[in-house]
């Protein structure tokens, strides 16, 4: 098995960009220090590096792009328009990790700017992460981080000028058990069988 595979490539996860709009946007990708799939990875030439761990690509209205992960680890943030900062939505990916499940999620910690959603399906469990289309109102959003919220219950140390407090963050004792999940785990080992769809659904 390749470093950091977490299955065979055709049992792996499987991650596809969708425009649901009918306008074209530009897509950005941050990869973790530890990914195994980087832009210089087979098959990413179609996004364009901006550094070691930053490229980007552009997506036309109404397609898809599906990221050739080949079952190699795979741990990003994803963004739409533009590359992460303040007040920009965030989709958080790690996948096909050789020695956990999947986790994925949509982050609005450093702010709002489209709306998207996740679409994640396994051979026991087939959810959707969201959809979040404004900066409020996420409090009851599965697999979300509502605006400012960084520990998912709560505004403690929160980032882009943002104000300490719980106003609009979930509900719960602490960050580790929210009333409804900020992020989600995949249910196979390793991320087996799993196909990920992330869709761009508009400013």
């Amino acid at each position: 098995m390749a470093l950091g595979a977490a299955e065979d490539a055709g049992q792996a996860t499987t991650i596809n960009i969708e425009n649901r709009t009918h306008e074209g946007v530009k897509v950005f990708v941050a990869f973790g220090a530890d990914s195994v799939v980087l832009p210089t990875s087979p098959g990413w030439s179609f996004c364009t590096a901006s550094a070691k761990l930053n490229c980007s690509f552009e997506l036309m209205k109404d397609s898809d792009q599906r990221l050739p992960l080949e079952g190699a680890y795979f741990n990003a943030t994803l963004s739409f328009q533009a590359p992460v900062m303040c007040n920009t939505t965030k989709i958080e990916l790690n996948v096909n990790n050789p020695k956990w499940f999947n986790t994925a999620d949509i982050s609005l910690v450093d702010g709002f700017s489209n709306a998207v959603a996740i679409e994640y399906a396994d051979s026991d469990a087939s959810v959707t992460l969201g959809p979040v289309k404004s900066p409020s109102g996420n409090e009851k959003a599965f697999g979300v981080f509502p605006l400012g919220c960084d520990i998912c219950v709560a505004r403690q140390n929160p980032p882009c000028e943002m104000t300490p407090g719980k106003e609009g963050c979930k509900q719960g004792p602490d960050q580790y058990h929210p009333d409804v999940v900020c992020q989600y785990q995949g249910k196979t080992m390793s991320g087996a069988s799993t196909t990920v769809k992330v869709l761009y659904l508009g400013k």
